[in-house]
């Protein structure tokens, strides 16, 4: 069933969109339930490869100008986020870990060798992007109600040096069944990471989630070429005018729910995060349906981000669920799926 136009209905009220087998029904409802508490201040770490500058406000430590030999340090945590770390200068027999890159000798092949901590990018069984086959793919019934709460809040926007990310507050969030987790960003690539029947489209975008045990889901939506994306126009006027730098425009709000395609059937499986440190039990739901944006959009990203997709990984021993089923398997036994 097609979803009805949404881009009149995002106010400071939420969407609920509950998505069972690729129908859905959409309703508004107050933000009724509070933010996850036991989350805290690790959700507020952004996924980018800078940390934005925090409010000194809001920290719970004194902020100190007395200089020091200890220096102050950013790297990447399991989950892909930002984490902070203190260094003396060089003098800890830790080896900091290289940058990486979609490209050259710090490119996909090598992130295993830049540090420790990407061992799984090579070692790994559950890797993602991967080729999402229709006929390999098994129908399912059963599968867990997703409901998806998104609020428009103002557009924070970062150019992390490896894709153009929104950051977003506490208090958007899907849930699962009766798992709740936190939106903690949307970003961009091109072309599209995964495949559809082994082709590329010219641009995917991730949805990231996470709840308070760091276990993560990603909302995977492919574009096409087509017509001018009204919403992603919204972003191409607010770009970041610096690398590593997060801008703040109070004026502007890109509710993510607005690139949501009409027909929300999806692909389902487990995987990975596509970017170092490559952590596996990703729960990965990319929708079938690929929406519209224009080539002069997506051109404008890709010249802001260059070519920043990592290559399919192998299915190894997985499933690929979808949750549809097909006309003419309609006769057959059905798959089922629990959690």
């Amino acid at each position: 069933m097609k979803i009805p136009a949404l881009n009149s209905i995002f106010n400071p009220l939420m969407l609920s969109l509950c998505i069972v087998g690729g129908v859905v029904q959409s309703a508004m409802a107050q933000a009724n339930e509070p933010p996850l508490i036991d989350l805290g201040a690790e959700l507020e770490r952004m996924g980018g490869e800078e940390k934005p500058k925090v409010d000194a406000k809001t920290t719970s430590a004194p902020v100190s100008n007395v200089s020091s030999p200890m220096q102050h340090e950013e790297r990447v945590d399991k989950g892909g986020n930002i984490i902070s770390a203190h260094s003396d200068g060089g003098k800890s027999s830790e080896q900091k870990p290289k940058n990486w890159r979609y490209s050259g000798k710090e490119g996909p092949r090598y992130w295993s060798d830049l540090s420790p901590e990407n061992k799984q990018c090579k070692a790994g069984k559950n890797q993602s992007p991967i080729n999402l086959k229709d006929k390999a793919a098994l129908d399912t019934v059963g599968l867990p109600t997703l409901d998806i709460y998104y609020r428009d809040v103002p557009l924070k926007v970062i150019n992390t040096g490896h894709t153009l990310q929104v950051n977003y507050p506490l208090g958007s969030y899907i849930k699962l069944g009766n798992d709740r987790y936190e939106l903690l960003q949307f970003h961009f690539h091109t072309p599209s990471e995964h495949q559809k029947d082994g082709f590329n489209y010219p641009m995917e975008a991730h949805l990231v989630h996470r709840d308070g045990e760091g276990n993560h889901v990603i909302l995977g939506v492919i574009f096409q070429e087509g017509e001018v994306n009204p919403a992603l126009n919204i972003l191409l006027k607010n770009l970041p005018k610096k690398v590593g730098k997060q801008e703040l425009h109070r004026r502007a709000s890109l509710n993510p729910a607005k690139f949501l395609p009409g027909n929300t059937e999806f692909y389902k499986y487990s995987g990975s995060l596509t970017k170092p440190p490559c952590s596996e039990g990703v729960i990965w739901m990319v929708f079938k349906q690929p929406i519209d944006a224009s080539a002069e959009q997506i051109q404008t990203l890709n010249d802001i981000m260059g070519d920043n997709a990592r290559p399919v990984q192998p299915n190894y021993a997985r499933s690929l669920l979808k949750s549809w089923l097909d006309p003419s398997q309609e006769q057959e036994p059905l798959m089922y799926e629990f959690y």
